[in-house]
């Protein structure tokens, strides 16, 4: 007779497949986001309308990181939890959906009105000419709209994620990238043929997908039997309490995205700049956006729980794996996108209006970026070992420092290495963060992990360093095969060929030396058995 599941494991396998399937569902929204964005690249280029798209495309992008995967979730997830114990959980969800979505659209009415004073704030180059920033104004207006969708997908997502369901919210950003894909494929259909109005049909793309991302959380919220309502806004403590941990969680959970737009600010004095370090920011957040939207969604409702209860154990065991799964994917794809960051950005952009120059240039800003990537994959784990319990200061001002420390090393290193300079910056900026959050977390005695994490840690690090060595040798001997003048089938065959093989030697080396479970979990983990063993 088998022993019965122990609550401890069943806690961990539920963590563990909640995350896989966000990742999931996270893997196929980059997909998609990057498919759309090898479209744009051939449309547009990098010129001076391919500019004003990205800055317009960044704004409604960063309200929606930083309030989707960021302050929202960080300060409902813990609050909904205390008021559901009172019997007040859909009184608070009402209310802060109410007010939420009230900020959102005064914020959005006064930016609309506003944009060309906040296209001058954030985009201050433009006014060198070209005729970037009345475009940029254009397209902004239409694209900033999504915002309102924004306020009614980040509450319904998280009420979504309290009751243990992730995968509409996880689903929900990939609807852009359909629409936008969508919009470029008809555009020869609609007559849309010079940039400047391709430009505008894919501003309202972005608009339109916004409203479909809504409309999937909100019919995933029906089919589980639960509601938001509008309602008659009223200041109670709870809400009260929601703002206070909600504003500085938009810096702390949001740091990768405000170093981003910090960079975009002092990279659009150059011309081409901005498209180069979006399309490089576009590749590295790949595996840091499974990372941060599987971890960080599925981890946060867990500890909280876990922290509600004073189970340390469990605590340990999920923050544990948490660190292993981090570590598992940030280190090899860190890596790899430095060794192989030329050849990944030709193959994926360099056609139509995006030229060989501007591949070096994006690959040269990949290269910089990844190499903060387990740096950011880290931070994204240990913040809601603070948010868990409603302590968002100390990261906060954590966050502060490392955005100054972004903004003075990109000041410094971009009129010497341009947009190589605001990557590297942004990367070193990640490791000022973690190494702050690691000691402020070991000081509270919130860093608990357990000996198998200790165990397996060195030897993922291990395995990953085996891997750049057969990857950058590989590549080196491929040359041949990855340059311009051959065909895109033999390019693309070659790129799979080189991160296929290294994928296998890294999970290969991983399992011999011991870096992941070679025992039932994984199989659990696959399958969804839950039954424990002792």
């Amino acid at each position: 007779m088998q022993p019965l599941p122990s609550p401890r494991f069943g806690v961990l396998m539920a963590f563990l497949r909640n995350a896989a399937s966000v990742g999931v569902a996270t893997l196929l929204s980059r997909i998609l986001g990057f498919l759309r964005d090898t479209m744009v690249a051939a449309a547009l280029g990098a010129g001076p309308v391919a500019d004003a798209f990205v800055v317009a495309f960044r704004l409604p992008s960063l309200m929606r990181r930083l309030f989707a995967e960021g302050a929202v979730n960080t300060a409902f997830v813990p609050l909904h939890a205390e008021a559901e114990r009172h019997g007040e959980g859909e009184a608070f969800s009402d209310q802060v959906f109410t007010q939420v979505a009230l900020v959102f659209f005064l914020a959005s009415a006064v930016a609309l009105f506003a944009m060309p004073l906040l296209i001058g704030l954030i985009a201050p180059g433009f006014g060198a000419g070209g005729g970037r920033v009345d475009l940029a104004v254009g397209l902004s207006r239409i694209t900033f709209s999504y915002c309102l969708a924004t306020a009614v997908m980040v509450v319904a997502s998280a009420v979504l994620n309290v009751h243990g369901r992730f995968t509409a919210a996880a689903y929900a950003p990939a609807l852009v990238n359909v629409v936008t894909i969508a919009a470029l494929l008809g555009a020869p259909l609609l007559g849309q043929g010079d940039q400047e109005a391709l430009a505008r049909l894919l501003a309202w793309s972005i608009f339109v997908g916004g409203l479909a991302q809504g409309a999937l959380v909100f019919l995933a919220l029906h089919r589980a039997g639960l509601r938001l309502r509008l309602v008659r806004p009223v200041w109670t403590p709870a809400v009260r309490r929601f703002f206070l941990l909600a504003l500085p969680g938009v810096l702390t959970a949001g740091a990768t995205q405000v170093n981003a737009f910090i960079g975009l600010i002092i990279a659009s004095a150059d011309p081409g700049a901005v498209t180069w370090l979006y399309y490089a920011d576009r590749l590295y957040q790949l595996p840091l956006g499974i990372i941060a939207v599987a971890l960080g969604n599925a981890l946060l409702p867990d500890l909280a729980r876990a922290s509600s209860r004073g189970d340390p154990q469990a605590e340990s065991g999920i923050l544990s794996r948490a660190v292993e799964f981090a570590a598992f994917l940030s280190l090899p794809a860190a890596l790899a996108l430095i060794v192989l960051a030329g050849p990944i950005v030709s193959v994926l952009f360099e056609r139509g209006a995006f030229t060989a120059d501007d591949s070096t240039a994006t690959a040269l800003a990949l290269a910089g970026f990844a190499a903060g990537l387990p740096a950011f994959a880290g931070a994204k784990v240990l913040q809601p070992l603070f948010f868990a319990r409603a302590r968002m200061r100390l990261p906060f001002l954590i966050a502060l420092v490392g955005a100054a420390a972004d903004v003075i090393l990109s000041l410094a290193l971009f009129p010497v290495w341009r947009q190589t300079g605001i990557a590297v910056a942004a990367a070193v900026s990640g490791w000022i963060n973690l190494v702050l959050l690691l000691l402020a977390a070991r000081r509270s005695g919130l860093l608990r992990l357990d000996a198998a994490a200790a165990r397996r840690l060195p030897r993922i690090a291990a395995a990953a360093i085996l891997m750049l060595a057969v990857v950058y040798g590989a590549a080196e001997a491929m040359t041949g095969w990855l340059i311009a003048g051959q065909s895109l089938a033999s390019r693309v065959a070659t790129l799979a060929l080189l991160c296929g093989g290294g994928l296998i030697v890294y999970l290969s080396a991983c399992w011999l030396l011991g870096g992941i479970d070679r025992g039932t979990g994984l199989r659990r983990l696959l399958t969804g058995e839950t039954a424990a063993g002792k």
